[in-house]
């Protein structure tokens, strides 16, 4: 397996998440300290902060920016006509200094189709036009991938499930401190159920993962 499709992985199992109407979820808050800025909250473009988690997650540095355009210059640069899954797109957006990152998933037509975050509010596959891409860039090989085995360190992509389930129950205990009494007991079970399928696809992941490695 090649780092664009750990990359590509990582990035597509967070499909879905999206913005509160009402407070922080916990899950994008995690986008930015994983990125290395711990300090943001969702009010602050999190397109990047997302580039940035998934990267560190597979074991890759990001730029540590919140900039999408400083991801111009990371990583190696592709022909768009040469672009593969896990690639980072970087478009343009009103200002020069301003711009949109995601990862790419593909293309066709005059469109470029990205997974990323803060597309709607979520993390999710949006067309953009080919026009509005600056550059495409991919990651460093490594010279080996991590790997998961009896006595060897757990990889990336299982610290990340690991992750995934612990915000999953964060973000039920959050909306628990609105309720009380049976409401609360109700909640519970919720938050098991959550945490259950949270493992469940986790395990899923990582044996998938861990087929491809071998």
């Amino acid at each position: 397996m090649r780092i664009g499709d750990l990359i590509y992985e990582t990035a597509k199992a967070d499909e879905g998440v999206w913005e509160w109407a009402e407070g922080h979820n916990p899950r994008v808050l995690a986008y930015y300290r994983e990125a290395g800025m711990p300090q943001a909250n969702d009010e602050v473009p999190w397109c990047a902060a997302f580039v940035g988690a998934v990267l560190a997650r597979c074991g890759v540095q990001g730029t540590g920016s919140l900039l999408a355009r400083s991801y111009e210059s990371w990583g190696t640069s592709v022909p768009l006509d040469q672009a593969r899954r896990g690639d980072v797109v970087v478009l343009s957006r009103g200002q020069p200094w301003q711009g949109h990152v995601a990862f790419y998933e593909g293309s066709a037509g005059g469109n470029v189709y990205l997974l990323g975050g803060n597309q709607g509010n979520q993390v999710n596959v949006t067309a953009y036009p080919k026009a509005r891409v600056v550059a495409v860039r991919r990651a460093v090989e490594p010279a080996a991938l991590p790997k998961r085995r009896a006595g060897v360190t757990e990889s990336t992509t299982v610290r990340a499930a690991g992750v995934q389930a612990a915000t999953a129950v964060v973000a039920g205990l959050e909306a628990l401190r609105s309720l009380d009494g049976t409401a609360q007991v109700v909640a519970l079970g919720v938050v098991g159920l959550v945490l259950v399928s949270a493992m469940w696809i986790a395990r899923e992941r990582i044996r998938k993962i861990l087929a491809g490695l071998g």
